[in-house]
């Protein structure tokens, strides 16, 4: 009897203490969109859009007959990490939309983890584009939202007209240089995302501690000062935000298709990548970039993965100047 209530009392203390780690997590309400005014002073509009099997929420900006934009955020990530370049592009005539991807943030959160597939993503942005209106786009990503780009160039480059990919390989780029194998990547991550729970339940320990500090850790300092990490704290507990966004990594993977044998894209792309980034190698970065045309890579030194933070001007400048180019 005294073993089995020592067992008791030892899963007892666990059960408490998994509930004080989780609970740690939670977080108020905030409202990132009058924050992002704030900080930039332009006019943004909140809309929930249905675009199929989930209804996903859209930050709009910019006159309503401008050149369209769509740009599409990473992990772990939301709308809000384009603020910055949202507000540019609009005060230069664009009409933009950034939307939160399925599972994060204030979009819709199925709970099957293989609805989180990147072939789902581009299925939530061609619904998306019926909903506006557009039937073509210059459509801007990075991270996650960089892979959903490359597969929309290559699956549906008659919907595109240009694209901005922001650290995220060319599929040929990434088979060629995959960080997985490398026991000094910190790209550990995605193999401990498949695990049931426990990445949730780490990343809310201690009110998101871990995730937090791997933010500040692998970005310029003073990139993710705490109001901008209070943001993303709350993203993240909202409707347990962070279980759909590691479904991401959960999902079954697809291959994209259309890719020709030289790997070389349709419509015109321009690859952007910070070198410091900690997750993808460089050299997936130099792989991509030969599968681009000349001078439509640019490489940035002293850059991480965090691009759009720490260099917001120069990010938005490439994207007005080469989404301009293609008004016809």
């Amino acid at each position: 009897m005294r073993g089995i209530r020592g067992l008791a009392v030892v899963a007892g203390v666990g059960i408490a203490l998994v509930a004080i780690a989780w609970s740690s997590g939670s977080r108020p309400e905030v409202d990132e969109l009058a924050h992002a005014r704030r900080l930039t002073g332009a006019e943004l509009e909140s809309r929930r859009i249905e675009v199929g099997d989930v209804a996903l929420h859209v930050v709009l900006a910019g006159p309503e007959g401008g050149e369209p934009v769509l740009l599409l955020h990473g992990f772990p990530e939301f709308w809000f990490s384009w603020h910055r370049q949202l507000a540019a592009l609009a005060e230069a005539g664009f009409r933009v939309a950034a939307p939160d991807l399925r599972g994060y943030n204030r979009s819709d959160k199925p709970a099957d983890p293989d609805r989180y597939g990147s072939h789902h993503h581009v299925r939530d942005v061609l619904g998306l584009l019926e909903a506006l209106g557009w039937s073509t786009v210059n459509v801007a990503g990075h991270d996650v939202g960089g892979g959903v780009t490359w597969r929309l160039v290559f699956e549906h480059p008659e919907r595109l007209r240009r694209a901005v990919v922001f650290n995220a390989a060319h599929p040929m780029g990434w088979d060629a240089a995959r960080p997985q194998d490398d026991p000094d990547s910190i790209s550990w991550f995605r193999s401990f995302f498949q695990l049931p729970f426990l990445p949730e339940l780490v990343a809310r320990s201690g009110d998101w501690w871990l995730l937090g500090r791997n933010l500040r850790q692998t970005s310029r300092a003073g990139t993710f000062a705490d109001g901008t990490l209070d943001l993303y704290k709350a993203s993240w507990a909202r409707d347990n935000a962070i279980s759909t966004m590691i479904h991401g990594y959960r999902a079954e993977f697809r291959e994209i298709r259309g890719v020709p044998e030289d790997g070389r894209p349709a419509v015109p792309v321009r690859l952007v990548w910070g070198e410091q980034d900690a997750f993808i190698p460089l050299e997936g970065g130099r792989l991509s970039a030969e599968r681009l045309d000349p001078g439509a890579t640019l490489f940035v030194p002293e850059a991480s993965h965090w691009i759009l933070h720490e260099e917001p001007e120069l990010t938005s400048r490439v994207l007005i100047e080469f989404f301009g180019g293609g008004r016809g």
